[in-house]
């Protein structure tokens, strides 16, 4: 590529192509061409509304049947474009560069004044954008500016970048997260900078398609949004997801944060128990990251029945990380419970039916473990069991409760304990309501906690709102 010097503009003072750090759309002009004529007026504002990148023009004075320069300056000058900057190359500099056949002839040219490319015509702002590849640059000025407006206004937004295939639709698939602020469609950890889709495709740049995930760690940590992923991809097969082949659809997580390293580790170390072959999930620095053009950003939105190789609906199941609520030490748990609830939770005691707290209590919310806090049941699950005691059909999830058997007082019985905590709970019967599953969990009031439905947000339980109401 070829690099324009300076030249001077219509006021004589030096223009250089490179002073501005920024890349310029220069059309070429003259003042007897009707179709130059016509575009002045489009061509002043564009000139007056851009700031992504510079517009100029230049003209010829002398030659190919321009005026002279001085008659060309009062020529111009009497017009009203005052937006428009002239450049005046009286010497031919351009002429030697390009061979200009047509006017208007328009020129592309880069931050470093390397000219790109040229053609005859007078495109659109939005085709001298693709041309100069402004919108992706946009895009991701755009993104990395709400992200910066978002960390000023709390100190605990984090983000990830996770490559799982086509990013139609893992974008889509994790925006439906509670938590997860926005996400953003991309190529990471490739050998060029600025890649077009078809760069990506065709000319092996080494970038995977990957979607930039910003995310409230106070609402969901890096642990559960990596449970979310794990759910959509084939963690085993290396560069295919779905019907999509190449290696700019393998899977990988990028992390920009070192703390977030172990984590995500420790979570392909727990993953890797499940299967008997090889994970291949890359697990790297993140290297770059450029987003993608803009019609792949919210494609799916854009288009409902375009292509998707994940299921969607993943997105609306529940996990709750025990990880977010560890089990107390003796001397925490002395200090937080009474002792009713020490002597229940930790000695399996059972408190008396018909005068405890929450077993003839239905307002709207969760019940969650008394020790840890970890959320163990919905109202929308608690009935009327006229046992005396808080009666569910179900735990707000099946694995946050665990199971033992209990020969106590020469009886047979299957103890509920909490997961996490490892507290009694109580103990689950199968004479419960036969068109919710036939269980009755009998559970200890001084087991448990009630967030009201109004508080769970602001308690930190606002993913499980949608099991409540």
């Amino acid at each position: 590529m070829k690099k324009l010097v300076s030249i001077k503009d219509i006021n004589g003072e030096e223009y250089s192509f490179d002073q501005s750090g920024k890349k310029t759309y220069l059309k070429a002009w003259a003042s007897w061409c009707p179709i130059c004529l016509a575009g002045l007026e489009k061509l002043n504002e564009m000139s007056k509304n851009t700031t992504e990148f510079e517009v100029m023009s230049i003209v010829f004075p002398g030659r190919y049947g321009e005026k002279e320069i001085k008659e060309f300056k009062e020529w111009f000058n009497s017009l009203e474009y005052k937006n428009i900057k002239v450049l005046i190359d009286e010497e031919g500099q351009l002429l030697e560069i390009i061979d200009i056949e047509a006017y208007p002839t328009s020129i592309f040219i880069n931050e470093k004044g390397e000219i790109e490319k040229y053609y005859p015509g007078q495109p659109s702002k939005e085709d001298i954008e693709k041309e100069l590849n402004i919108k992706n640059e946009i895009t991701m000025k755009n993104t990395m500016e709400t992200n910066e407006k978002i960390m000023r206004n709390s100190q605990n937004i984090k983000e990830i970048y996770l490559a799982g295939g086509c990013f139609w639709g893992v974008e889509a698939y994790m925006k439906k997260i509670y938590g997860v602020i926005n996400a953003v469609s991309g190529y990471a950890n490739g050998n060029t900078e600025n890649p077009k889709y078809e760069d990506v495709v065709y000319r092996n740049t080494g970038h995977a398609e990957t979607v930039q995930v910003t995310y409230d760690a106070n609402k969901i940590n890096l642990s559960t949004l990596l449970k979310y992923y794990f759910k959509i991809i084939d963690p085993t097969t290396l560069n295919q997801q779905g019907n999509d082949r190449g290696s700019q659809y393998r899977t990988g997580i990028y992390f920009s944060n070192e703390e977030d390293k172990k984590i995500i580790e420790e979570e392909l170390k727990e993953l890797q128990k499940i299967y008997t072959q090889k994970i291949v999930v890359e697990c790297e620095k993140l290297k770059n990251f450029f987003a993608a053009e803009d019609y792949h950003q919210d494609y799916l939105k854009k288009n409902p029945n375009g292509y998707c190789h994940i299921d969607l609906s993943k997105a609306n199941e529940i996990i709750i990380d025990k990880n977010r609520y560890p089990k107390l030490t003796e001397e925490e748990l002395r200090k937080k419970l009474t002792t009713e609830q020490y002597n229940i939770t930790q000695n399996a005691n059972t408190e008396m039916s018909f005068s405890n707290e929450y077993w003839n209590f239905f307002k709207d919310g969760i019940y969650v473990d008394v020790t840890t806090g970890e959320p163990l049941f919905s109202s929308k699950d608690k009935y009327n069991s006229m046992c005396g005691w808080p009666s569910f059909t179900k735990p707000i999830t099946p694995d946050v409760v665990t199971y033992n058997e209990d020969k106590s007082f020469n009886m047979v019985r299957t103890e509920v304990k909490s997961r996490s905590g490892e507290a009694h709970l109580g103990h689950v019967f199968e004479d419960g309501p036969k068109d919710k599953g036939g269980l009755r969990f009998c559970i200890n009031s001084a087991s448990i906690n009630f967030i009201p439905l109004s508080d769970m947000e602001n308690a930190g339980y606002g993913y499980l709102i949608p099991l409540v109401k």
